[in-house]
């Protein structure tokens, strides 16, 4: 008896070893499983998250180039908006008209070959001739206007006629005198032949100066001021320096006849394809690099007038009185053609004129 039950317990011990084992692996199993699909996990996740990044690409154009500062503000949108989106858009910048011609560039963008892109022409007239002659004296006055009805109505016309959505813009120093004739007054400009852009707005400007006025494109501007064939130009002072016009004119004139700023456009498509918190990000970069130039700008307007003196110019200031009563028939002519007698009127309002 004693021997059966010695048997007994000696199997009951072994099974109990048994299952015992069993569960040990059982959990060792489940354990491993456990982990293993944790990793997966993880690497599915690494693997989803690297697939985002670089997933949205916004190629932006302008006719800017490196230390202007609406390509710096450029710069500053890039890295506000990859660092925004975690690196998930990837923004490529094409400055100096890389991409092509201003209307070449708008094209592109109307198509969504270009993303965005910045320039002094909008593509709407009611907009871009808000540079008349002495009409803003300040960028925040764009800004304002843009953000009145009438402002928005022109901005929804760049929408429906070329798909166009203008967001922002991006600050130009104002229009300057660089010539080899001293101007310091409306009586220094007589006959004097200086080189302008091919915009009636810029030709009328300059005859009602009393000049004549010559259209050119900007790539003969330097030979042509060296032997004679014009006596001078009108630009921002980053671009009379970015084209070394220093070396070859000897005046500096503070006209500060035209305020223009650069325009910031997007495909409206492709802005209406973003998620609402990718549409805010690019909404919010744009006036924070907007911001960024300003301030960029007030202080390479110094450096680049600093650059004119050392190289020889003479920097004149004349009374502005008599050039902006010079040019308020252009301003009318012009402004009540473009936006109409009561338009014209909002904006005179918003200028505080």
């Amino acid at each position: 008896m004693k021997r059966v039950f010695a048997y007994a317990l000696a199997a009951t011990t072994a099974a109990a070893l048994f299952m015992t084992g069993c569960g040990s692996s059982s959990s060792t199993t489940a354990t491993t499983a456990a982990a293993a699909g944790s990793e997966a996990a993880k690497d599915a996740a690494k693997e989803t998250e690297a697939a985002k990044k670089g997933s949205i690409t916004i190629k932006y154009s302008t006719w800017a180039s490196d230390g202007e500062a609406a390509y710096e503000g450029m710069k500053k949108f890039k890295e506000l908006v990859e660092d925004g989106s975690n690196g998930e858009i990837v923004v490529d910048l094409y400055p100096s008209n890389q991409a092509g011609s201003t209307n070449e560039q708008v094209e592109q963008v109307s198509m969504n070959q270009l993303q965005m892109m910045s320039s002094g022409d909008p593509g709407v007239a009611e907009l871009e001739y808000l540079c008349l002659p002495y009409l803003f004296d300040s960028l925040d006055q764009y800004t304002e206007f843009m953000e009145t009805d009438l402002g928005k109505s022109y901005i929804q016309k760049s929408v429906d006629e070329r798909n166009c959505k203008i967001i922002d813009t991006l600050p130009r120093s104002p229009r300057i005198i660089s010539s080899n004739i001293e101007i310091n007054s409306l009586a220094d400009m007589k006959n004097l032949k200086i080189r302008v852009p091919e915009r009636d707005y810029y030709v009328e400007t300059f005859k009602a100066l009393g000049t004549n006025p010559t259209p050119m494109d900007m790539g003969e501007v330097y030979s042509a001021m060296q032997t004679g064939v014009v006596d001078g130009q009108e630009n921002p002072i980053e671009t009379i320096v970015s084209y070394g016009f220093q070396n070859v004119n000897k005046y500096l004139v503070m006209s500060n006849h035209i305020v223009k700023p650069a325009f910031v456009m997007i495909n409206n498509d492709f802005f209406s394809s973003l998620s609402e918190d990718y549409q805010k990000l690019i909404l919010d970069a744009s006036a924070q690099a907007r911001e960024y130039a300003t301030e960029y700008m007030e202080t390479a307007m110094e450096k680049d007038r600093q650059t004119c003196v050392d190289a020889g110019m003479i920097v004149c200031e004349p009374n502005l009185d008599e050039f902006k009563e010079a040019t308020q028939s252009v301003r009318d002519t012009l402004g009540v053609k473009v936006w109409g007698e009561e338009g014209y009127a909002e904006i005179k309002k918003i200028a505080g004129k």
